[in-house]
């Protein structure tokens, strides 16, 4: 059965850990909440869906979407400094050729469509980001619906990518190159564990 591969952005494509944190807590810690300042406590944020979790870390539920708002065009000028993981460029170009691939992502869509552009990232039917819809599960969910006859693969380096690709039914495929350590992604009880792209070659290609 031919697949329809769904990508997380921060972590698989793009090495951008320490930018996205940094630009992350600083606009949290502009809004008054300086909870998230220590690696620790903002990775454990990524053990869920990133807006539920925040929400369990105290931060204002009526504050979310304002959050959202002043992140966006600072995760955009942030991403101007990060760069994909080698060989992620030319093996997203040669899937996009092969299946129907997608990026689903808790970053902003037109920051990762403008990163896709710089690095010749081509092929890509939608970037989906959190503007459009903040729970990874529903947008999995759709592209499932856009292509039924298809086997869907999440691709994600987080515990929380694989408990919301699992929700959406999907096989989740756990990028050891991430954010999250062996550890964190084993208790998120991923289908398949992928130590660098290449390996991504041998399954999809």
């Amino acid at each position: 059965m031919r697949a329809v591969i769904m990508f997380d952005f921060d972590g698989v494509v793009a090495d951008s850990y320490d930018v996205f944190f940094e630009t992350f807590t600083a606009v949290c810690a502009e809004m008054g909440f300086d909870r998230l300042n220590s690696r620790e406590a903002f990775l454990k944020l990524f053990e869920g869906n990133l807006l539920q979790q925040l929400l369990k870390a105290g931060f204002p539920l009526w504050r979310l979407k304002a959050l959202v708002k002043r992140f966006e065009p600072r995760i955009a000028e942030a991403n101007l400094k990060i760069r994909p993981f080698p060989g992620m460029p030319e093996l997203l170009c040669e899937l996009a050729a092969a299946h129907p691939v997608y990026i689903i992502t808790s970053n902003v869509s037109r920051a990762v469509e403008a990163f896709c552009a710089r690095f010749d990232i081509a092929g890509i039917r939608d970037v989906i980001g959190a503007e459009k819809e903040a729970s990874k599960v529903k947008k999995i969910r759709a592209v499932r619906n856009l292509h039924r006859g298809h086997a869907p693969y999440y691709v994600g380096d987080t515990k929380g990518d694989m408990i919301e690709g699992k929700a959406a039914r999907a096989t989740t495929v756990a990028a050891a190159w991430g954010w999250h350590p062996l550890a964190t992604l084993h208790a998120g009880a991923p289908d398949i564990i992928v130590h660098d792209p290449e390996e991504l070659r041998r399954i999809f290609l």
